[in-house]
């Protein structure tokens, strides 16, 4: 039996804690920054609390649209928040990842948020659950393109970070 693979990422932000929790709690800090880079988004329903959902649109440039479908389980307060995660229909039901069938139907995934120097720590890791072998070996195939969509969601959340501390 193998190990189920494990996709992480880290990035540091210059911008303190609360102004990161309040990007990933509040839906409409999310819409503004959260997606892969050149994909516009919309949060369809956002209850934060364990057992709560957030269920989001992304688009494309060509006009293609994506649903997805968090669960939460976990939120502890400028901490933490863990949540399954999976694509969805446009009315919120389970789907298979539209790019792929053999991408797995649901993932759990962890976001840690930590100081750093005057900073904050973004710690994201995301694992298959309830994955066949296969599955679990196309979600490991695919760890590149996950590290370049979060390192564009996190360019742009840094933008977003920056155009909020101006304004």
């Amino acid at each position: 039996m193998t190990d189920t693979p494990c996709f992480s990422i880290t990035r540091t932000f210059s911008a303190p804690r609360s102004r990161l929790w309040s990007a990933w709690t509040s839906p409409e800090a999310l819409a503004q920054w959260f997606g892969p880079k050149e994909t516009s988004g919309a949060v369809l329903e956002f209850d934060l609390r364990p057992g709560g959902m957030w269920r989001g649109r992304m688009e494309a440039p060509d006009g293609s649209a994506m649903y997805s479908k968090f669960v939460f389980r976990e939120v502890e307060p400028m901490s933490r928040l863990v949540w399954v995660h999976g694509f969805a229909d446009a009315d919120g039901n389970r789907i298979r990842a539209p790019f792929a069938q053999q991408f797995p139907l649901e993932m759990l995934t962890t976001v840690l948020l930590a100081d750093e120097g005057k900073g904050t720590r973004i710690d994201l890791s995301c694992v298959p659950l309830d994955a066949t072998p296969e599955e679990e070996a196309f979600f490991a195939s695919m760890m590149a393109s996950m590290t370049g969509g979060w390192s564009g969601s996190f360019e742009q959340l840094d933008t977003f970070l920056a155009t909020a501390a101006a304004a």
